[in-house]
């Protein structure tokens, strides 16, 4: 069986970091982007399964990330 994928989005690194530490501990793939475009081409690219969203970015708003995600069917798995 495939593992899940976790996209985990954080401008923070150290955050991103023991996150993605904490989840692959957990048994899940996780990528990480550290803002919004890498998130949005990650998105489309590898389809994850859950997004972990953080709300303030440096080029985006998370809350744009989500609607676009909402709006884009391709970018949902």
């Amino acid at each position: 069986m495939q593992k899940q994928q976790i996209l985990v989005v954080d401008d923070d690194k150290e955050i991103a970091r023991l996150l993605r530490g904490y989840l692959e501990k957990a048994g899940f793939d996780v990528l990480v982007a550290h803002d919004g475009r890498t998130a949005v081409h990650t998105l489309r690219r590898e389809k994850p399964d859950l997004l972990v969203l953080d709300l303030m970015l440096p080029d985006m708003d998370g809350y744009d990330i989500a609607r676009l995600v909402r709006q884009e069917e391709t970018l949902r798995s």
